[in-house]
């Protein structure tokens, strides 16, 4: 359960960052939009779980704990290196990169199809990690309900924080990318060494 709790946190602290930064420009998202990307962000996880799960129809239950392990190792250690690297000026790459793009026709809220956006781009992030925990036979039930649930919390109390401390910090959106890193890094290596 630990591990579980441990990958929810990692897969949902971006969410934090995000809503900091919506917080900080003042955009706001209703609890309904919310619920939307918790929604899909569980949805798609479960897939990526299910996937990895079925990795042991190819290999021995050893081996796809192990290529779980692989991933979430190589996953933390990319998220930690693009943290730190230059935005692109392709717009979709933008939109991935920096989520306050999901807000298309700029009326500071979030609402329910740009919601959707913000959800895939959060799913995206989780797929990798969600494929590797599946392989290493973690919940398909637990991890996605833990992991939505933390990004709903995250996202509202980011925005909350946000709104408080726009004129007394600045805490760059890359910072939360690199702290998820370093928690998926952790991960893989407490499952390897236990």
């Amino acid at each position: 359960m630990l591990i579980i709790v441990l990958l929810a946190l990692s897969l949902s602290i971006d969410a934090l960052g995000i809503g900091l930064s919506y917080g900080f420009r003042n955009i706001s998202t209703p609890l309904f939009t919310k619920c939307i990307i918790a929604l899909e962000s569980m949805i798609f996880m479960g897939i990526f779980i299910w996937i990895g799960n079925h990795m042991t129809l190819f290999f021995t239950a050893q081996k796809a704990n192990n290529i779980g392990i692989l991933i979430l190792l190589f996953m933390g250690i990319w998220l930690f290196y693009q943290s730190f690297q230059k935005k692109q000026s392709n717009t979709s790459i933008e939109m991935l990169r920096n989520p306050c793009h999901c807000d298309k026709d700029h009326s500071s809220h979030i609402d329910a199809k740009e919601g959707l956006s913000l959800g895939l781009i959060l799913s995206i992030d989780s797929m990798g990690v969600s494929i590797g925990a599946g392989a290493s036979h973690i919940s398909i039930i637990m991890l996605p309900l833990f992991t939505s649930i933390f990004q709903m919390i995250f996202l509202s109390i980011g925005i909350d924080m946000g709104k408080r401390f726009k004129y007394c910090c600045n805490i760059k959106e890359n910072i939360w990318t690199a702290f998820s890193g370093c928690i998926l890094i952790s991960i893989a290596i407490i499952r390897f060494l236990y």
